[in-house]
């Protein structure tokens, strides 16, 4: 018998199998569900070309306990963006509009409950769906050009978005990361330096 189990590693002493993983769970923290409100960009590095990046006030969110999140973007204040390329200095500015829904998780694997912890993984599950969302973008230096407007934010591709540095998150708030509660504010830091850092607070 013992050599039995010598041979099936994945098989514990008991007899009983071994538990399988799976994708995380839908459900989040209690500290982050609410009405949520954007009080701007801590002063934050993103794109590929390090763009400084300031703004972003004002749109809005809801988290549900079961980790459904709704944005709505009308109202924000826009994301103010500065960056070199090559030997060239750019800057400008954007905006999104509209709203988007997902499904997020703080659940740091599968069949764990909602944690109570005020800090943790931050992660998209599921579809996000971006059908109702638009992008703005305005270059301000080295000439003014309204290079996006009001398009899809699937359409933030090639000579446009070069030309800001990719300073633009084209998928803002649904990035992996990790989140902190402190009291009213909710901030949501990704993985990825080229993604925008978020602060909320209780609405």
């Amino acid at each position: 018998m013992r050599r039995q189990l010598d041979a099936c590693p994945d098989v514990p002493a008991t007899g009983e199998p071994a538990p399988t993983s799976a994708a995380p769970t839908a459900g989040v923290a209690e500290c982050v569900v609410g009405e949520w409100r954007s009080t701007g960009l801590p002063a934050a590095d993103g794109g590929a070309a390090d763009a400084d990046l300031t703004g972003g006030a004002g749109f809005r969110v809801t988290i549900g306990t079961d980790g459904g999140a709704a944005i709505t973007f009308d109202g924000m204040e826009p994301v103010v963006f500065s960056a070199r390329l090559g030997e060239a200095e750019v800057s400008g500015k954007f905006t999104y509009s509209g709203q988007a829904t997902g499904p997020m998780t703080t659940n740091a694997g599968s069949g764990t409950s909602p944690s109570p912890a005020t800090t943790g993984n931050w992660q998209p599950i599921g579809d996000i769906n971006w059908d109702q969302t638009r992008l703005t973008v305005d270059l301000t230096e080295p000439a003014s050009a309204r290079l996006f407007d009001n398009v899809p934010l699937e359409d933030y591709t090639g000579d446009g978005a070069a030309r800001t540095g990719d300073a633009v998150d084209i998928d803002p708030f649904f990035d992996t990361g990790t989140y902190t509660c402190d009291g009213d504010t909710l901030t949501v830091t990704p993985d990825d330096d080229g993604d925008l850092p978020l602060i909320l607070e209780r609405a």
